[in-house]
């Protein structure tokens, strides 16, 4: 981790487009960046393309970051915007999913497989709410205010999330 007033030299410099501090704030948080956009977007091409624009636009985006919080939860805040903006756009757009052969798998991958293909198959606003809450961790409010909806809204997305997962899954 950096520490706190290292990371605040940096953010300094790199609003100003300094290559070398852009460099080490990507370094230090180009994982969580990615990791962030892979699990919204199941996809590691699109989790590329987020992490190559959140990182392009830094320097502009940085005249934003008001340092009341750190910037990896800031830039977690970015991708997650990045991500969603990126789905909104993939909607519009056809895709064929690519079928495996999966009688070589052991249960846990299988299990990991049907899972993934689970989350894949809800619809996009469901999908959205249960990776922001169950796996990014974030509260029913702060998803409202990404997604621009109400906390209440989240919250019954999230319990048709979890319904529909469990009924893909067989579960009861």
């Amino acid at each position: 981790m950096i520490e706190v007033n290292r990371e605040g030299r940096l953010v300094r410099r790199a609003a100003t487009g300094d290559p070398e501090a852009l460099h080490a704030l990507y370094e230090e948080h180009s994982d969580t960046v990615f990791a962030v956009a892979y699990s919204l977007t199941d996809s590691s091409a699109d989790a590329k393309d987020v992490l190559q624009n959140v990182f392009v636009q830094l320097p502009g985006a940085l005249e934003t970051f008001d340092q009341r919080s750190s910037l990896g939860t800031w830039l977690r805040v970015v991708a997650t915007r990045a991500a969603l903006q990126l789905i909104r756009a993939r909607r519009r757009r056809r895709e064929v999913p690519f079928e495996h052969d999966l009688s070589s798998c052991p249960p846990p991958i299988l299990d990991t497989i049907a899972l993934e293909r689970a989350l894949a198959a809800l619809p996009d606003t469901l999908r959205t709410v249960i990776i922001l809450k169950e796996i990014e961790g974030y509260s029913h409010k702060e998803i409202g205010e990404f997604l621009e909806i109400a906390p209440s809204a989240s919250m019954v997305r999230l319990s048709r999330a979890r319904a529909s997962l469990r009924a893909a899954l067989g579960e009861t």
